[in-house]
This record gives structure tokens, C-alpha cells and sequence, in this order.
């Protein structure tokens, strides 16, 4: 499971690369794109330390190691 965290995780940091590069062109001020493109950046900034705390978490191992422990 963490691996295909860590898949969606690599594919959102690229597409922000591309939107990074997208909007090179755009005037800033632009019927308030920039307010949106700065909150939208926030906010997948804020969704990608979330999954990445959360990594931990998925980790198969880990899980099995917790339910060792608990068990015995």
C-alpha cells in the first residue's frame, strides 16, 4: 500500500512541475487566478505532507509488527 502512496504522491509533485511551468505565461492578475493558484498550491501542499505522515501508517510491515507486539 505505502508503494502506491508513494506512486501518487511522485505523480502530484510532477503535475505541480507542470502547472508550475503552465502558468508561466499567465498574467498574474487575471480574474483573481493568482489568489486561486496560490490556495490550490497550499492546499495540495497540505495534502502531500498529510499522506506522507500517513506512509508510516500503510506500511504492511509496520502493521504486522503492531499487531505482533499487541498480541503477545
Amino acid at each position: 500500500m505505502s508503494r502506491q502512496l508513494d506512486n501518487a504522491i511522485s505523480e502530484v509533485n510532477t503535475a505541480m512541475k507542470q502547472l508550475r511551468e503552465a502558468v508561466k505565461g499567465i498574467p498574474a492578475r487575471r480574474e483573481g487566478f493568482k489568489r486561486l493558484h496560490d490556495e490550490f498550491t497550499k492546499d495540495v501542499a497540505t495534502l502531500t505532507t498529510a499522506l506522507s505522515y500517513a506512509r508510516g501508517m500503510l506500511d504492511e510491515n509496520a502493521t504486522k509488527r503492531r499487531k505482533k507486539t499487541t498480541s503477545e
